[in-house]
């Protein structure tokens, strides 16, 4: 019985390796790969190329030699955001303004603290009406409220004043947020952070997502359609092992092709912009780095881990639904088009205000979530509330894994034609 065991173990593996083989051997499918990976270097190319400062003279550099720089700075601050600290920072830059020759050179005496002058200017403009010139003219000793503002801001923007009521949010809902403020530990601490703030904050990151998986889909249309339409799925079927352990093959090794592909893009992408611009400020919470209203207490180091780790589902649910239809139509090209479809259209769907609420429930979230951690994203389930994306991740995992049964038994009594 053992050996027996260890035979049939043998042949599954196999069976995977051969689907594997049949994924990643063909031709037009690498030439695919080699497209993807070239956009992988030219999307942190151009990510940190993004990444500029000034020197002393007032021209400008980026990439490289702007993170060096900046870090050498922008460390000038590190440590913790005390009341203290931040009036320092507020008068060195009206003194930097005060003193400059030139727009170029202000900016060039100012870039070290421009961090905490972006947290004074966010601090103190109401949510969704920001000035960029508040830290230039606020006074010194005001700066010392910067944490209060924020929670003051939020109250004034869920609650509403004395002369507005906005009702936006139900009762539990604005619980839930003064909650989520109030549970930030002040004072934050700060260190140099621009790899990650150019990492997670690029517009090319939730634009690579969805290529990948447009991509991944383009690699596995054939998985479950390629005996239909080489008119082979008579002699598939009619093996011992055909419809059981073959199609469960099948399967796995669609998994295993999308779990490759986009770790390998995510990490690799990851990797090429942390290494050049500097793994530092993982530890920093997102409030530091530009994400100052949101409602996440987490540090930029479990950004990255919640949006991978959601672009991962994403794609898990997205390419298993397209393998399931493409099964049922035994249409290859089904399984290239609901990977766009699903990852494109509710973007501009959500455009429209009646059905902005309902797409944002769509998997497509869960590519872009790094860009929505500052927006009020929240659902009530059993009177508890929760942020969308700590919602959505276990739903689609669920999802997932009961597409996975539907998908095999769905396949295996398939009838020849």
């Amino acid at each position: 019985m053992y050996f027996y065991i260890i035979l049939e173990k043998r042949r599954v593996k196999k069976m995977i390796w051969f689907e594997m083989k049949k994924i990643f051997l063909k031709r037009v499918n690498q030439v695919v790969l080699l497209v993807l990976l070239a956009i992988v270097l030219v999307g942190s190319f151009l990510t940190i190329r993004d990444v500029k400062c000034y020197r002393e003279d007032g021209t400008m550099i980026s990439g490289l030699s702007a993170a060096r720089q900046l870090r050498k700075e922008k460390n000038k601050w590190q440590g913790r955001l005390t009341e203290e600290v931040i009036q320092q920072a507020v008068a060195e830059n009206q003194a930097v303004n005060a003193s400059a020759e030139s727009e170029e050179l202000m900016l060039a005496g100012r870039q070290n603290l421009e961090d905490i002058r972006e947290l004074v200017n966010m601090g103190f403009s109401k949510i969704g009406e920001y000035d960029y010139y508040v830290c230039d003219q606020i006074a010194v000793d005001q700066a010392a409220d910067l944490y209060e503002k924020r929670l003051s801001n939020l109250k004034e923007e869920i609650i509403g004043t004395e002369q507005q009521e906005k009702i936006v949010f139900s009762q539990k809902e604005k619980e839930f947020l003064i909650r989520q403020y109030e549970n930030l530990k002040t004072p934050l601490f700060y260190e140099y952070m621009e790899g990650w703030k150019a990492l997670l904050d690029s517009q090319y990151l939730p634009t690579l997502m969805i290529i990948t998986i447009v991509i991944i889909g383009f690699l596995i249309s054939g998985i479950f359609s390629d005996e239909f339409q080489l008119k082979a799925d008579s002699i598939f079927f009619s093996t011992k092992l055909g419809r059981n352990r073959a199609v469960g093959a099948k399967i796995k090794a669609g998994f295993l092709a999308i779990t490759a592909v986009y770790w390998s893009v995510m990490l690799l992408f990851s990797a090429i912009v942390l290494g050049v611009l500097g793994f530092g400020g993982a530890g920093c919470m997102i409030q530091t780095g530009g994400n100052w209203y949101s409602m996440y207490n987490i540090t930029y180091f479990q950004d990255w881990l919640l949006t991978m780790c959601g672009g991962y589902v994403a794609n898990l649910f997205i390419l298993m639904l397209a393998m399931l239809i493409s099964a049922k139509t035994r249409s290859t090209v089904v399984a290239i088009t609901i990977p766009f479809a699903l990852s494109c259209a509710p973007m501009f769907l959500g455009r429209v205000s009646m059905l902005t609420e309902l797409m944002n429930l769509f998997p497509d979230m869960l590519l872009r979530i790094s860009k929505f951690l500052d927006v009020f994203l929240v659902c009530e389930i059993g009177g508890k509330v929760f942020g969308l994306y700590l919602v959505l991740i276990p739903v689609y995992l669920l999802l997932t894994l009961m597409l996975t049964p539907l998908l095999y038994f769905g396949y295996r009594k398939s009838e020849v034609k």
